[in-house]
């Protein structure tokens, strides 16, 4: 075994594993707080998983637009293909699928509980969706589409009235998206 890709993943699931908790135990802490009820997260888990995992199609199909060669040519869509081909896939390169899945998860779980789970219902969509840009700002670019993101994933949660949905489509689209960009996008 290579001791420095060892170390290097060591280091990213360590990374992430204490930022999504930091960002859990920061939403249960603001849940009780401001009094609001988070659990349970879906009264309907069937309806719920079906929903999340139709509705992260689409943003799955928008991401294997963006990394494919066809948006060079576009300025901004052109130069976040870049960012994401070299510096998302040089992070991911050495983790498993198993780590990809638990990333996925703890992602989905962490920070839609976070954002829509307790910002959204007291600020409301566009500041959650705000937050989480900042959240996920590696470049401009890439943080206005966090910010697009959230916006459609807050209003997917206000239309359903759910949590959990927001939650499923966060991890199908982080699972897609980093399966398809590590086995799949050549650099």
């Amino acid at each position: 075994m290579n001791f420095a890709v060892f170390y290097s993943r060591y280091k990213l699931l360590i990374f992430t594993f204490t930022i999504e908790g930091v960002v859990l135990i920061g939403a249960l802490f603001l849940a009780r707080l401001f009094g609001i009820k988070i659990f349970p997260l879906t009264t309907n888990i069937f309806r719920d998983v079906l929903i999340g995992t139709f509705w992260a199609l689409l943003p799955l199909v928008f991401f294997v637009f963006l990394v494919s060669k066809k948006t060079d040519d576009i300025p901004i869509m052109g130069s976040l293909r870049k960012t994401i081909i070299t510096d998302i896939k040089g992070l991911f390169s050495t983790t498993t699928l198993i780590e990809i899945c638990l990333i996925s998860i703890l992602a989905g779980f962490a920070e839609e509980l976070l954002f829509r789970g307790v910002i959204q219902v007291k600020l409301g969509i566009l500041a959650a969706s705000i937050l989480c840009g900042f959240l996920h700002f590696l470049t401009p670019a890439y943080g206005i589409i966090a910010i697009i993101m959230g916006l459609y994933i807050g209003i997917l949660s206000h239309i359903y009235q759910s949590v959990f949905i927001p939650m499923q489509l966060h991890c199908i689209y982080d699972f897609g998206a980093l399966v398809y960009l590590k086995y799949f996008v050549k650099t």
